[in-house]
């Protein structure tokens, strides 16, 4: 992801946080640190068997796996208000229950009121979860609504070769006008 990134760090349009650790408490340690606007999580996801839920999957402080369910990373990321998206790459992070259709992590994190989520709704390749976040990120950069930079993004991985992969990420959004950035504010104030 910091190669897919690296023009727009070197342009200062996006700063990278990476963690140390994937796991619950250094993700809430970080947030307590600055201002974040994108939560972008790269690992895995699916569905945890003893409880049926649809989970990512971080570290636990022995590092060991820890399954992880929307209701839960949403209880730590809602209250960080500058937090305006949550990109989770991860297989499986927008598929719903059969009975539920609200039972996946993206969904549970827009119904705890994070303004946009884009998540996957099968597996992705690395080569193609490259492309999406440049693309995207990009799009975002050049002033794009977030569900017009998703589609930008779609494009590439189609014209890829990715005829596949272009319809396994969803947007799931709050935002009535897609704007999730006041870009005009920021170049104004650097």
């Amino acid at each position: 992801i910091q190669g897919a990134l690296a023009p727009l760090m070197e342009k200062g349009q996006v700063q990278l946080t990476r963690l140390p650790y994937a796991t619950l408490t250094a993700l809430q340690r970080q947030l307590r640190q600055g201002r974040y606007h994108i939560f972008h999580f790269v690992g895995h996801g699916g569905v945890d068997r003893l409880s049926g839920e649809r989970v990512l999957y971080l570290e636990d402080d022995t590092s060991r796996v820890r399954a992880v369910s929307g209701d839960y990373l949403g209880t730590l990321l809602s209250d960080h208000h500058s937090l305006r998206l949550a990109l989770l790459n991860a297989c499986e992070g927008a598929r719903v229950g059969l009975n539920d259709p609200f039972a996946g992590v993206a969904q549970h994190l827009v119904l705890q009121g994070i303004p946009a989520i884009i998540a996957m709704q099968f597996e992705i390749s690395d080569a193609a979860a490259l492309i999406l976040a440049q693309e995207f990120y990009g799009a975002i950069a050049d002033g794009y609504p977030v569900e017009a930079a998703l589609t930008e993004a779609r494009k590439a991985l189609f014209v890829a070769g990715h005829e596949v992969e272009w319809g396994t990420p969803v947007l799931y959004s709050r935002a009535s006008d897609g704007r999730l950035f006041d870009l005009a504010t920021v170049a104004s104030t650097s």
